[in-house]
């Protein structure tokens, strides 16, 4: 029994990643913009816990304002994480409750996803510069 994954599998995993590090990156650049004094601290911890992502996000990030607007990279990376929660969305709502399966199907939700999440973090978010 060989415990090769296909590689669509280990696309989906290596995506995975990216898309980790991708949430990693921007919340740090957005706490360093609101004056967090432990920005590495956010961007490291929010994304590997759901809890603390959405503590951050609902309560934390609400009570203060930016102090310069988000820069290109910021942008990219928070497009890439919307694309990403969004793309394993679809993809668990579209693929059988298998996990290879969901993995097999995420990389295209998540290409689908990433146009739909630029246009919502340029307008919606309040993410443009200016």
């Amino acid at each position: 029994m060989s415990l090769a994954f296909p590689p669509i599998v280990v696309l989906g995993m290596a995506l995975f990643l990216f898309v980790l590090m991708a949430t990693g990156v921007w919340i740090n650049f957005d706490a360093h913009a609101r004056g967090s004094d432990y920005p590495a601290f956010w961007g490291v911890v929010a994304p590997l816990s759901g809890v603390v992502l959405l503590y951050y996000l609902l309560w934390w990030r609400r009570g203060r304002s930016r102090e310069h607007p988000p820069s290109r990279w910021e942008r990219s990376a928070a497009a890439v994480a919307v694309a990403g929660i969004g793309g394993m969305i679809v993809g668990s709502l579209v693929s059988p409750p298998d996990p290879i399966a969901q993995m097999i199907v995420w990389p295209f939700a998540f290409v689908c996803c990433l146009p739909v999440a630029y246009w919502l973090v340029r307008t919606r978010l309040g993410a443009t510069e200016g």
